[in-house]
């Protein structure tokens, strides 16, 4: 499954983010600061910087995704 998450940095994101990864999921992680992300460096995470969710950032980040999960 991809999934994507949108506030992948705060408490329940990462907690998510953390979980779908140990899950074998696939999850692209809409962040402003990647260095905040709990699991940076994992294979299956892809994080995207936005600093402000726009509807191009967001058309962009959930394209063939599985599911989309904002925190």
């Amino acid at each position: 499954m991809r999934l994507t998450v949108f506030g992948a940095t705060g408490r329940t994101g990462r907690h998510l983010v953390d979980q779908a990864l140990a899950d074998g999921h696939e999850v692209t992680a809409v962040v402003r600061d990647p260095a905040r992300l709990a699991s940076a460096g994992h294979p299956r995470l892809v994080p995207v910087v936005a600093d402000a969710l726009d509807p191009e950032s967001i058309a962009v980040s959930v394209t063939d995704q599985d599911a989309v999960i904002s925190t």
